[in-house]
C-alpha cells in the first residue's frame, strides 16, 4: 500500500484522541481531580448532597475525551461527601450542647496531663462516638483502655473564629471528635481496662519519666520514640517554631520514611547474601512496611502518622513490583490513597506540606543542576525550604531565615539519631539498669545540642512574620521560585523574582484600605472577654486584650497576637486595659512580649485612664469619658472603674465600655450624656442585666450592638432583659459567639455608611457550629 493510499487505518492510540484518552488517564491527572474535588466538598460552605456527585457519575457512563478525569473526581466527591454527613451525623446536636449526660465509654489515646486538668478522648459505642473531655481538680491517674463512667455537661465542638488564627473546630473535625466537655460527678465503671498499644505507649511513658526525670530533652526523646509531645515545652516549641524545625519532632513522613528507607537498604542488604533465590526487593519492601508500621503504631496511629504510612506503603509496593514508574505517578497514587484513607485529610496543613514537600524534589531533581554530593544536598536543602515557604505562610504565617541552615544539618543527623533513639529507648524499657544510663546520657547530648539551637532561634531575623494577601500571591510565589531555581542560562528564569513581588510586599483590595478620618474596629471572638483592636491608616490601639487560664490558655497569645501580625500591625501604639478582671486584661502580658507596645495605659499600665485624655491619630478622634478620679473613687468595684472610650470620625462614632456597671454609667449620663450618642456600641459587660440600662441606651441610641460572650456561656449574656432594651432602642444586635470576630468599618465621610460583618458569614465552613 502506498503512501499516498486514502484507504490507510490510523492507528487510533496515535490520533489525538488517542493521546488525549492516554493523558486522561494519567494518575497525576486523576490525583489532580481527587484532591480538588474532595477540597471543593470541604470548603463548600454547606454539605453537599452525596447524590449530586452519584448523579453526575451516571453521565460518565457515555464516552468522551477526559471520561476518567471527571468519573475520579466524582468519585472522590462522592466518598468526601458520605464522609461529611457521616461526620454530621455522629456529631452532638446543637439543640443538647449545655445539657448534663451520664456516658460511659473507654479513654482513646494517651491522656494529657496539665496542670489543672487531664483531658483525654472518650470512646463511646453510641453517638457522639468520640468526645473530649476534661476532668478538673484532682482526676484520676487514667490510661489508655480504662473505662470510665461519669456524669459530663457537654457541647458540641464549637471554638472561637477569627482572621489569622488557629481553627480549633477545624481541627476537632479532623481528629473526628464529636462532642467537647468536663466531667462534673465519677460514677463506678464495672467493665475490666482493654489492652491496646496505646496502653502499652502509656506505660513506656511512665517509665521513661522515672528514667529521664527533669532532663530538659525528655520531651524530644518521648516525641521521637512515641509521638506523645506533651512534655514539649511553650519554650521549646518557640525556638523550634523559629528554626523551622518542628517537623522533627512531629512523627510524619520525614521519620516514617526515615524508617522504612534504612531498614529497606539493611534488608536488601542481608537479603542477597542470606537467601539469594528469594526477590530481595520484595523481602526488603515488606520487612521496611512493617518497621515502619511498627513504627508508626508505637507513635500512636495519628492522622499525621496514618497519612505518612499509606505514602510509604504506596511507594514500597511500586518498588515489590519492581514496576518502571515515574516518582510523580508513584506521589500521585500515594495522594489518591490518602484522599481515600482520610478525605478531611485536604484540609490539614500538614496533606500539602506532606505531599509538596514530596513534589518539590521531583521538581528540583529534574530542574537541578548536577553537583557534587555535598553541592547537591545543600542545593536540594536551600531550594526545598525556600519552595516551601509560601506554603508554610500561606497556613501559619511564620517562616524561619535559618531553616535552610539548621535543616542541611539537622536532617542528616536524624538519620542516625532517631534509629538510635529507638534502640536506647527499647532497651531502657526492657533492661532499664542497663539501657537507662546510656539513654540518660543520649537526653544529656541532645540538651547540648539544644543549647546551640536555642542560640540560632534568638537571633533577631532567626524568623519573620509574614501574611500572604491572597490566593494569587500564594500561586505566583510558588511559580516564581520555581522559575528562579531553573538551571542557568534558561531565557526567563529572573522573570520570577518579579513574581514574588506580590507576596514581599503585599496588596489591599481597594475596600480593605484605611484612608484618612476612617477607621477600623475589629472585636475579636475570645470567648467569655473582651478584645477590641482599633485601626486608623497609620495606628493601632488594642482596647482589652482578652482572658487567660489557669491551664495556661491566653488569647492574648493565642488571638490577639496572631490577629496584629495577620493584619500587618506588629506595632501597637496604645494598650488599654479597661479594668483589672482577668477576662479582660489577662491576654496584655502576652501583646506586651510578643509586639512592640509603645504604651500601656489603664489597668496593669505606666498610667490609669482618666476622663478627658483625648488624642488623634490620622484624622480620627480618640476620648476617655470615664471615669473621673472621684468616679473611681466611688466606684464599688473593678466593674465600676472601668474606662469608657469614644472614637469618632466623621464618618460615625464607636463607644466601648469595657464592664461599666449600671451606676457608672448613671454618672457619665448626669456628667456627660451629649458625649455618649453613637452609632455603635460595643455592649457593657458582656450583657450582663447589671449594665446596659435603659436610660443609657437612650443616651447612646446605637444602630449596631456587637456583645463579646461566650457560646452559650453558663450565664446566659447576654441576657433576656439585656436583649429587650437594645431591641426597644432599634438597636441591631449582633454577636461574637454565633458571628466570630465582628469587624466595623467606619468611612471617613458621612456619606457612606458604617458597614459591620462577621467572620463566620465571610468565610463560612461546613463543620463550623452555628
Amino acid at each position: 500500500m502506498g503512501r499516498g493510499d486514502d484507504n490507510v487505518q490510523l492507528d487510533p492510540d496515535r490520533s489525538w484522541h488517542g493521546a488525549l484518552a492516554r493523558y486522561a488517564r494519567d494518575p497525576r491527572l486523576l490525583a489532580l481531580a481527587c484532591i480538588g474535588a474532595s477540597g471543593g466538598v470541604y470548603l463548600w460552605p454547606t454539605p453537599i448532597a452525596p447524590l449530586l456527585p452519584l448523579a453526575g457519575l451516571l453521565c460518565c457512563l457515555l464516552r468522551f475525551p477526559g471520561r476518567a478525569v471527571l468519573a475520579a473526581g466524582l468519585v472522590a466527591a462522592l466518598w468526601a461527601s458520605l464522609d461529611v454527613a457521616h461526620r454530621l451525623d455522629a456529631r452532638l446536636p446543637v439543640e443538647r450542647s449545655g445539657e448534663t449526660a451520664t456516658v460511659v465509654g473507654r479513654v482513646s489515646g494517651l491522656v494529657s496531663h496539665e496542670a489543672f486538668r487531664s483531658r483525654f478522648v472518650l470512646a463511646r459505642d453510641v453517638a457522639p462516638y468520640r468526645v473530649r473531655l476534661s476532668w478538673y481538680d484532682d482526676p484520676p491517674a487514667l490510661l489508655p483502655g480504662d473505662c470510665v463512667r461519669a456524669t459530663v455537661k457537654w457541647e458540641t465542638p464549637h471554638g472561637s473564629a477569627n482572621p489569622g488564627t488557629f481553627d480549633y473546630e477545624a481541627w476537632l473535625w479532623r481528629e473526628r471528635i464529636d462532642a467537647t466537655g468536663y466531667v462534673r460527678e465519677a460514677g463506678d465503671c464495672d467493665r475490666a481496662a482493654s489492652m491496646s498499644l496505646d496502653r502499652l505507649r502509656a506505660l513506656a511513658l511512665r517509665r521513661l519519666d522515672r528514667i529521664l526525670g527533669d532532663a530538659p530533652a525528655r520531651g524530644l526523646i518521648e516525641a521521637l520514640t512515641l509521638g506523645a509531645r506533651d512534655a514539649i515545652s511553650d519554650a521549646q516549641w518557640a525556638v523550634l517554631r523559629a528554626t523551622g524545625t518542628s517537623h522533627l519532632v512531629a512523627i510524619s513522613g520525614l521519620h516514617i520514611g526515615l524508617i522504612a528507607g534504612v531498614l529497606f537498604f539493611l534488608a536488601r542488604w542481608l537479603a542477597l547474601r542470606v537467601a539469594p533465590g528469594w526477590s530481595a526487593h520484595r523481602l526488603a519492601a515488606a520487612a521496611a512496611f512493617v518497621g515502619a508500621a511498627g513504627y508508626a503504631a508505637l507513635a500512636g496511629l495519628a492522622l499525621p502518622t496514618q497519612r505518612a504510612l499509606v505514602m510509604v506503603a504506596v511507594a514500597l509496593a511500586v518498588m515489590a513490583l519492581r514496576r518502571d514508574v515515574a516518582p510523580s505517578r508513584t506521589l500521585a497514587f500515594a495522594a489518591i490513597a490518602v484522599l481515600f484513607w482520610d478525605p478531611a485529610s485536604v484540609i490539614a496543613p500538614g496533606f500539602w506540606l506532606s505531599f509538596g514537600a514530596v513534589a518539590w524534589l521531583l521538581y528540583i531533581a529534574a530542574s537541578g543542576p548536577r553537583r557534587g554530593h555535598w553541592l547537591a544536598f545543600g542545593h536540594i536543602q536551600l531550594a526545598l525550604i525556600a519552595g516551601l515557604t509560601p506554603l508554610t505562610l500561606w497556613f501559619f504565617e511564620q517562616a524561619s531565615m535559618v531553616a535552610p541552615v539548621v535543616n542541611a544539618l539537622l536532617i542528616p543527623l536524624a538519620v542516625v539519631v532517631v534509629p538510635a533513639l529507638l534502640t536506647l529507648t527499647a532497651l531502657a524499657l526492657a533492661w532499664p539498669a542497663a539501657g537507662g544510663p546510656l539513654l540518660t546520657g543520649a537526653a544529656w547530648l541532645l540538651g547540648a545540642g539544644w543549647q546551640g539551637l536555642a542560640w540560632v532561634a534568638d537571633w533577631p531575623l532567626a524568623a519573620v512574620h509574614l501574611t500572604l494577601p491572597g490566593v494569587a500571591a500564594l500561586l505566583l510565589a510558588i511559580a516564581g521560585i520555581a522559575l528562579l531555581l531553573l538551571p542557568r542560562g534558561l531565557p526567563g528564569r529572573w522573570a520570577g523574582a518579579a513574581l514574588l513581588l506580590p507576596a514581599l510586599i503585599g496588596w489591599q483590595p481597594a475596600d480593605q484600605r484605611i484612608p484618612q478620618e476612617a477607621y477600623r474596629v475589629t472585636v475579636l471572638d475570645v470567648g467569655q472577654g473582651l478584645a477590641v483592636v482599633v485601626r486608623t491608616r497609620e495606628h493601632t490601639l488594642v482596647f482589652d486584650a482578652g482572658p487567660a487560664y489557669r491551664t495556661g490558655f491566653d488569647t492574648g497569645e493565642a488571638i490577639v497576637v496572631p490577629y496584629l501580625r495577620h493584619v500587618g500591625r506588629p506595632r501597637v501604639d496604645r494598650l488599654l486595659i479597661s479594668h483589672a478582671d482577668l477576662d479582660h486584661r489577662g491576654g496584655a502580658a502576652a501583646i506586651v512580649r510578643e509586639l512592640e507596645v509603645v504604651r500601656w495605659q489603664g489597668a496593669g499600665g505606666d498610667s490609669p485612664c482618666v476622663a478627658g485624655q483625648q488624642w488623634r491619630w490620622n484624622g480620627v478622634d480618640f476620648r476617655v469619658l470615664y471615669p473621673t478620679r472621684a468616679e473611681r473613687a466611688a466606684a464599688a468595684d473593678t466593674n465600676g472603674r472601668s474606662c469608657v472610650l469614644r472614637i469618632a470620625s466623621p464618618g460615625g462614632r464607636v463607644l466601648l465600655t469595657g464592664d461599666l456597671d449600671a451606676a457608672g454609667e448613671a454618672r457619665l449620663i448626669a456628667r456627660n450624656a451629649e458625649a455618649l450618642a453613637g452609632e455603635v456600641l460595643v455592649v457593657g459587660h458582656h450583657g450582663s442585666d447589671s449594665s446596659s440600662s435603659s436610660a443609657f441606651l437612650e443616651a447612646v441610641r446605637p444602630r449596631f450592638a456587637l456583645i463579646s460572650a461566650g457560646w452559650r456561656n453558663r450565664w446566659g449574656f447576654p441576657t433576656e432583659g439585656v436583649r429587650e432594651r437594645l431591641s426597644a432602642v432599634g438597636a441591631q444586635r449582633i454577636g461574637t459567639a454565633t458571628g466570630g470576630a465582628l469587624r466595623v468599618a467606619v468611612p471617613g465621610s458621612a456619606e457612606r455608611a458604617i458597614r459591620v460583618t462577621r467572620w463566620r458569614d465571610q468565610h463560612p465552613r461546613l463543620w463550623q457550629v452555628p
